[in-house]
C-alpha cells in the first residue's frame, strides 16, 4: 500500500509540472482570466480600440460558436466564430458588453483597461425552453407535466465507478439503486417506486439513445444526460415496456466548433468496509485452552485463510477519450474507453472494452438530416472465485496446512463440503466473454421548419463466450473420481429494430401545439448451445477439446449436450398530442397499441392510454412580480403501461424428453416426451395502473427549488404459477394473470443555491422518499391457491426453512420464522439446556424442539420504507468539493453469517462471537432460523467524496480544461447491523436475505484526472 501510496504522489507531482509549462507563467491582467460583471480595472484606455476573446459553456468547458456579443445600448455588435472567438471594436473603457446565447444566463461585462475578455456562459436552468428528452425525442420542459426527473454530468458520481448505474446512486427521488457486491463483474440493482411483481423484474426499462439496453454497455464518461421517466403518465408511450419506469441515456453528440479531445482517466485501490470476524489459529487454541473446542480441532498450523484468497493491493485502471466536433452541416464524436479492474480476492476482476462513434451529416439545405451510430463492447469476466470458495475461506479450520507433504494442495474430502479454497480458485481454467455490437441508422426530412418525418433502424448483437474446466487435481476429482470436468457454453442475442415517426411542433401566438405519431418494430431473437462433460485422459486442452471426456459417451449422470432458440415480435402503433397555452396551461396525451408474440392468442394485443396536464401558476398575474415565488408549477397525471414476460413461450404447451424415462419402440430405447407447461391463451401483460399528482417550484430568485410527486400505483394482472387439476390439464401448474398489488409513495427533491459568487460556489440539494407496499388480491375466480399466501426465499443447508412469507393483504417482503425469546435453562433433559426458546403468535413459549410450523410468524420486512440522499456541491475558486451522503430506513436483514456461523455447536470454523452468552447461557442449539439473527438495516452512509482542482487554462494553447482529483466511495456508514453491510440484495421476493456466500463490499479510493484539448 506503502509504494502504491508513493506511485500515486509521483504521477500528481508529475502532471502538475508537465501542466505547468504549458500553461502561462503569469497573468499579463485580470483580464487573462475570466471577467465577470462588476470587475473594473483602472488603467487608462484609449478612446476606441479592439477587444478579443473567447467565449467556452460552464457545462463542458467547450467553445461556443455563434453567441451574441453587443455593445449594450447600441446596436454595435458580433458573434463568436467557430472556435468560440470574437472580435470587436468599442468606444471607450467604460462600454459594457452583453453576451447572449440560447438557453444560457446574459452575462455582461465592463470592458475596462484590458485588451481580451474571455467569457464563460452558465445554462439557464430555470427557462422554461430547456430540453428534455422523453419517449420518443425531447420536449420543452414547461411542456412537460409528468414526472421526469434529469442527471447531468456534473451531477454524476465522481470517482471509480463499474456502470452508468452507479453514477446516479443518490441523485433521483425514488430511483433505489444499491450495490450489495464487491465483485468487478456484479451490476446494480435498481429499482423505480417500489416492487412492482411477484413473478417477474421490478427493475426499470433502460433505453441507450432510444434502445433498449443496459446500463453496462456505454462508458460512463460517454453519457450526455439522463432522464428518468417516473410515473405511468410519461412512460406510457413505452406500452408493455414501461411499467416498471423508464431511465433513457443519451450519449454525448458532436458540436459545431473546432475539435475537441477529452481524455479521463482514473487509477483506484479497494478495501473491504467490513470482514467477518472468524476464529484465528490462536482464538480456536484459547477455547481448546477453555475447554469450550475439542482439542482433535488442532491440527498444528496456522493459516489465515480469509488472507490467502485476497489481494493486498487490487488495482482499477480506467481511460477514456473522446474526440468531437464539427461544422452546422457536419458533426461527429468518436469515444473510446479501457476498464481493467482487479478484485480484492483472487480469481475475479473484470476487463472491459468500449467504442462508440456518432456522425451527423445535414444535406439539401439542412432538410434532410442522416445520422450513423456504431457501438461496441468486450467484457472479459475472471469468475474463477466464487461464493463457494469464499464460504470455504470462512468455515476452513485456520491450524489446518494450504499444501500436503507432496506439495499439493491440502484436501479432506472425508468431511462433507470441505474444500481448500485456494484450490478451487487456482485449479481451474475459465472463460467468460461477452461481446456487442450496436449499429444504428436514422434519416430525418423536414419538409417544413416544425415537421420532422424520421426513420431508424438498429441491430443489436450480443455473443457470450463461456467455458470453465477443473482440472484432474481439483477436489471433485479427488472426491467424486471425475477426472477432469468440463462446461461450455455460448449464446447469440440479435435483435432487429425499426422505428417511423413524424413529429411536429408548432406556436401560433400565445398557442403551442405539438403531435407525433410512430410505428415500432422489435424482432428479438436468442440462439445457443451448452455441453457438460468429465473424464477427460489429459489437463492440456482444457475446455477447448470438451468432445474428449467419456463420460458424455458413456451417457453418465452429470453429462449434458443442449442447444436452444428462443424468438419472439413486438409490435406498436403510438401517437402523442400536446397543448399549451401562454406558457401558463399545458395538456398533453398518449396512446399506444401494441402486440407481442410472447403471450396468448386471446391477448396479444394491449392499448396503453396516458394523460396529465400542468399549470404554470407562477406564470399568471397575480404572482407574476412575486418575489419570494420565482416559478411554481402544478401537474397531474394518468398512465397505464405494462410489462412484457420473458419467457416467449410462457403460453403455449411445452414438451420436454425426460432423462429417466424410456420406452422400446421395437428397435431401440427411446426419450418419452412429457408435458412441462399447459397452454394459457389468456396469459396477457401485467398493467401497471398509475396516478401521480406533483409541484415544482422555485423560490427567492431561485435560491430554493424542488418537487414533490404523490403516487398511486395499482398493479394489475399479475402472473404467478397457480395449481389446476390433472386432468384435465396436462400438468399441475399454469402460469396466468390473477394477482394485484398497489404502490403508494411520497417524493421529494430540493436544491438549494446557498452561495453563488465569484470565487465561491455552494450548492446542496436533499431528496426523500417513502413507498408502502401491499399484496391486494393472490387469486382469482379462475385461478386460486389454496390458501391466500405461499412461501419464498430459504436458508439453505441444513436449515433448510423458507424466510419470507407471501399473503394477502401484506407487504412484499415479510420475514416469517420463528420469535426467539431467549435459552433454555431447565429443561428436564439437561442435554436440551441452551436451546432456543420461541414463542409462539397466540404468546406461548415453548422450546424450538417442540415448536411446530403453525408457531411461525412475521418477523419483520426486507423492503426500506424510506430513502434519503443528501449531496453537496462546494468550489472555491478553481477548488471543487462533493460529498454525496445516502441512507435507508424502516427494514430488517436477516443475518445469514451470524445464523450460521455464530453456533457453538457446528464442526467447521465459527464466528468469534459464537461463544458469547445469551441470557447468561452458551448456545447449545443448532443452526436455526429465529429472529434473535433479524436485525435492523437502518444505514446512513458517506457514499462519495471528492476533492478537484481546476488549471486555470484561459491563456493555455494546449488545454482547453485541466483538473485532477481524489474520490473515495464507501467512505463510512452509521449503522447498528452487525453484519458486513447493511446494504443487501432487495429484489425479489426475499429481499433483505443478506447471503452467507456474497462478495463483501469495497471502499474504494481514487485518484483520476479530466483533460480537455
Amino acid at each position: 500500500m506503502k509504494n502504491f501510496t508513493k506511485l500515486y504522489h509521483k504521477i500528481v507531482i508529475l502532471s502538475l509540472i508537465w501542466l505547468g509549462f504549458t500553461l502561462p507563467l503569469k497573468a499579463d491582467t485580470e483580464a487573462d482570466f475570466n471577467i465577470r460583471s462588476g470587475d473594473k480595472l483602472d488603467a487608462e484606455t484609449p478612446y476606441e480600440r479592439t477587444i478579443r476573446g473567447a467565449v467556452i459553456s460552464s457545462e463542458d468547458n467547450l467553445p461556443m460558436p455563434g453567441v451574441s456579443v453587443l455593445i449594450k445600448g447600441s446596436t454595435r455588435g458580433t458573434a463568436t466564430d467557430l472556435d468560440g472567438q470574437y472580435v470587436l471594436d468599442v468606444p471607450d473603457q467604460g462600454a459594457v458588453l452583453v453576451f447572449s446565447y440560447i438557453g444560457f444566463k446574459n452575462q455582461e461585462v465592463v470592458v475596462g483597461a484590458s485588451s481580451t475578455i474571455n467569457v464563460t456562459l452558465e445554462p439557464d436552468l430555470t427557462s422554461m425552453d430547456e430540453v428534455l428528452v422523453v419517449g420518443y425525442g425531447t420536449m420543452r420542459k414547461g411542456d412537460i407535466t409528468s414526472s421526469v426527473a434529469q442527471v447531468k454530468p456534473e451531477e454524476f458520481i465522481t470517482g471509480a465507478v463499474r456502470n452508468a448505474g452507479e453514477l446516479l446512486r443518490g441523485k433521483v427521488a425514488g430511483l433505489a439503486i444499491s450495490s450489495s457486491s464487491g465483485d468487478p463483474a456484479a451490476g446494480v440493482e435498481i429499482s423505480l417506486r417500489g416492487i412492482t411483481s411477484i413473478f417477474g423484474s421490478s427493475a426499470p426499462l433502460v433505453l441507450i439513445d432510444g434502445y433498449p439496453g443496459s446500463l453496462n454497455v456505454i462508458s460512463p464518461m460517454d453519457i450526455e444526460s439522463v432522464e428518468v421517466l417516473k410515473d405511468a403518465s410519461a412512460s406510457a408511450i413505452y406500452g408493455a415496456r414501461g411499467k416498471n419506469g423508464v431511465i433513457l441515456i443519451t450519449t454525448k453528440q458532436g458540436k459545431v466548433g473546432r475539435p475537441s479531445v477529452e481524455y479521463s482517466s482514473f487509477m483506484a485501490t479497494s478495501t473491504f468496509v467490513r470482514t467477518a470476524d472468524f476464529m484465528s489459529a490462536s482464538d480456536l487454541r484459547n477455547k481448546i485452552d477453555q475447554g469450550l473446542i475439542d482439542p482433535s480441532n488442532d491440527l498444528g498450523y496456522e493459516t489465515d485463510w480469509f488472507g490467502e484468497i485476497s489481494r493486498n493491493t487490487p488495482l482499477n485502471h480506467f481511460h477514456n477519450i473522446s474526440v468531437r466536433g464539427g461544422t452546422e452541416q457536419t458533426k461527429y464524436v468518436a469515444n473510446m474507453s479501457y476498464q481493467n479492474e482487479q478484485g480484492a480476492f483472487i480469481g475475479s476482476g473484470n476487463e472491459e472494452f468500449k467504442f462508440r462513434t456518432d456522425l451527423t451529416q445535414f444535406f439539401a439545405d439542412n432538410r434532410v438530416r442522416v445520422n450513423l451510430n456504431v457501438l461496441k463492447g468486450i467484457q472479459n469476466i475472471d469468475g474463477r472465485f466464487g461464493g463457494w470458495a469464499y464460504r470455504q475461506a470462512l468455515i476452513r479450520n485456520p491450524t489446518d496446512r494450504i499444501f500436503n507433504d507432496e506439495g499439493g494442495f491440502q484436501e479432506r474430502p472425508e468431511q462433507f463440503q470441505y474444500e481448500n479454497p485456494l484450490a478451487l480458485i487456482k485449479e481451474q481454467d475459465y472463460r467468460n466473454v461477452n461481446d456487442w455490437t450496436w449499429l444504428t441508422g436514422s434519416v430525418s426530412y423536414f419538409p417544413v421548419e416544425e415537421l420532422e418525418l424520421k426513420v431508424v433502424g438498429s441491430q443489436h448483437r450480443t455473443i457470450n463466450d463461456f467455458g470453465n474446466y477443473q482440472n484432474r487435481n481439483h477436489i471433485s476429482t479427488i472426491r467424486d473420481n471425475r477426472n477432469g470436468v468440463a462446461n461450455v457454453s455460448n449464446s447469440l442475442t440479435v435483435e432487429n429494430f425499426l422505428d417511423l415517426t413524424a413529429d411536429y411542433q408548432k406556436i401560433i401566438g400565445a398557442h403551442r401545439i405539438m403531435g407525433m405519431v410512430g410505428y415500432s418494430y422489435i424482432d428479438w431473437t436468442n440462439t445457443g448451445m451448452s455441453i457438460s462433460n468429465f473424464d477427460f485422459p489429459s489437463d492440456v486442452f482444457s475446455f477447448r477439446n470438451i468432445q474428449q471426456g467419456r463420460a458424455l459417451r458413456e451417457g453418465l449422470p452429470g453429462t449434458s449436450a443442449n442447444s436452444f432458440l428462443n424468438d419472439s415480435k413486438l409490435i406498436g402503433f403510438f401517437g402523442r398530442a400536446g397543448y399549451g397555452f401562454k406558457d401558463k396551461y399545458n395538456i398533453l396525451g398518449s396512446l399506444r397499441y401494441e402486440g407481442s408474440s410472447v403471450f396468448g392468442a386471446n391477448q396479444k394485443w394491449g392499448l396503453f392510454p396516458a394523460i396529465s396536464a400542468g399549470w404554470t401558476i407562477s406564470n399568471e398575474g397575480f404572482l407574476k412580480e412575486n418575489s419570494t415565488i420565482t416559478f411554481l408549477k402544478l401537474r397531474a397525471g394518468y398512465g397505464e403501461t405494462g410489462s412484457v414476460s420473458s419467457n416467449p413461450y410462457a403460453s403455449l404447451t411445452r414438451y420436454s424428453y425426460s432423462p429417466t424415462q424410456f420406452y422400446f419402440d421395437g428397435q431401440n430405447w427411446q426419450s418419452v416426451l412429457n408435458p412441462v407447461a399447459n397452454p394459457n391463451p389468456n396469459l396477457g401483460w401485467e398493467t401497471n395502473i398509475e396516478y401521480n399528482v406533483g409541484l415544482e417550484f422555485s423560490l427567492w430568485n431561485n435560491f430554493m427549488s424542488g418537487t414533490i410527486d404523490y403516487y398511486d400505483r395499482t398493479l394489475v394482472d399479475l402472473v404467478y404459477n397457480y395449481p389446476v387439476p390433472v386432468p384435465p390439464n396436462l400438468v399441475g401448474t399454469t402460469l396466468a394473470n390473477a394477482a394485484a398489488m398497489r404502490n403508494t409513495g411520497i417524493e421529494l427533491a430540493l436544491n438549494f443555491d446557498l452561495i453563488t459568487k465569484k470565487d465561491f460556489e455552494w450548492k446542496t440539494n436533499i431528496n426523500f422518499s417513502t413507498n408502502t407496499n401491499e399484496l391486494t388480491r393472490l387469486s382469482s375466480e379462475e385461478f386460486q391457491l389454496q390458501n391466500d399466501f405461499f412461501f419464498a426465499g430459504g436458508t439453505g443447508d441444513p436449515i433448510q426453512m423458507s424466510t419470507h412469507k407471501i399473503e394477502e393483504g401484506q407487504p412484499i417482503g415479510s420475514f416469517f420464522g420463528y420469535k426467539s425469546v431467549g435459552l433454555l435453562s431447565d429443561a428436564p433433559n439437561p442435554a436440551n439446556n441452551g436451546t432456543w426458546l420461541i414463542e409462539s403468535p397466540d404468546g406461548e413459549v415453548k422450546s424450538i424442539l417442540d415448536a411446530t410450523p403453525d408457531d411461525r410468524q412475521i418477523l419483520g420486512n426486507g423492503i426500506p420504507r424510506f430513502f434519503a440522499a443528501w449531496n453537496h456541491y462546494v468550489r472555491y475558486r478553481n477548488f471543487d468539493f462533493n460529498l454525496t451522503m445516502r441512507g435507508a430506513f424502516d427494514y430488517q436483514i436477516l443475518n445469514f453469517q451470524r445464523m450460521f456461523y455464530e453456533n457453538p455447536t457446528i464442526v467447521y470454523n465459527r464466528l468469534n462471537t459464537a461463544f458469547d452468552p445469551i441470557d447468561g447461557q452458551i448456545l447449545r442449539s443448532p443452526q436455526s432460523y429465529v429472529s434473535h439473527y433479524i436485525e435492523n438495516g437502518d444505514f446512513w452512509k458517506i457514499d462519495n467524496v471528492s476533492i478537484g482542482y481546476s488549471f486555470p487554462t484561459v491563456n493555455s494553447r494546449a488545454f482547453q480544461s485541466a483538473r485532477v482529483y481524489i474520490a473515495a466511495s464507501n467512505l463510512a456508514v452509521i449503522t447498528n447491523y452487525q453484519g458486513l453491510d447493511p446494504e443487501v440484495p432487495r429484489s425479489g421476493l426475499d429481499p433483505g436475505n443478506d447471503g452467507r456466500d456474497k462478495y463483501p463490499t469495497l471502499r474504494t479510493f481514487t485518484i483520476g484526472t479530466d483533460i480537455r484539448f
